[in-house]
C-alpha cells in the first residue's frame, strides 16, 4: 500500500468513525468550571480575593482554596464545529469515542469501509424521511 492509499484509508476510517460517534452522541448542555479542582464538589464558598483582584473560593467539602477558573458553557449539537469546542471537556469525550471507533474499524479494508459509509448514509436518510413524515 503506497502513501496515498494509506492516507485515503485512514481518512475514510476517520469519516466512518466520526459518523458512528455522532449517531450515538447525546449532547449534554452543561456549565464547566465552578467546581472544586480536587474533589469536583459544587459546594463552594467565596474566600476573599487574590492581590490581583481575582476571586478565591473554598470547597466546603474538602477545604481546598482555589482561584476562579474559566467557565465553559457547552450546548453543541455537533461537537468540534466551533473553535471554542477545542477546550471543552465534552469535545474531549467525543474524541475518545471517535478514537475507540477507529480502533474497532482498524481491520476493515477500504472497500468494506466504503460500503459501511454508504449503508450508514442510507440509514440516516431513511430515518430523516421517516422523521419528516
Amino acid at each position: 500500500m503506497n502513501t496515498q492509499e494509506s492516507f485515503n484509508l485512514n481518512k475514510l476510517k476517520c469519516e466512518v468513525a466520526m459518523k458512528q460517534a455522532l449517531q450515538s452522541w447525546q449532547p449534554k448542555p452543561q456549565v464547566y468550571g465552578m467546581e472544586c479542582p480536587k474533589c469536583n464538589s459544587h459546594l463552594l464558598g467565596k474566600h476573599g480575593r487574590e492581590p490581583d483582584g481575582v476571586q478565591r473560593y473554598i470547597c466546603k467539602n474538602c477545604s481546598r482554596i482555589f482561584r476562579a477558573r474559566p467557565v465553559i458553557t457547552c450546548n453543541c449539537l455537533i461537537p468540534g464545529k466551533e473553535l471554542r469546542c477545542q477546550s471543552c471537556p465534552q469535545f474531549q469525550e467525543f474524541l475518545d469515542i471517535v478514537k475507540q471507533n477507529m480502533e474497532e474499524l482498524g481491520f476493515l479494508s477500504f472497500q468494506e469501509l466504503q460500503n459501511l459509509k454508504v449503508s450508514e448514509e442510507g440509514t440516516q436518510n431513511a430515518k430523516f424521511i421517516a422523521d419528516c413524515e
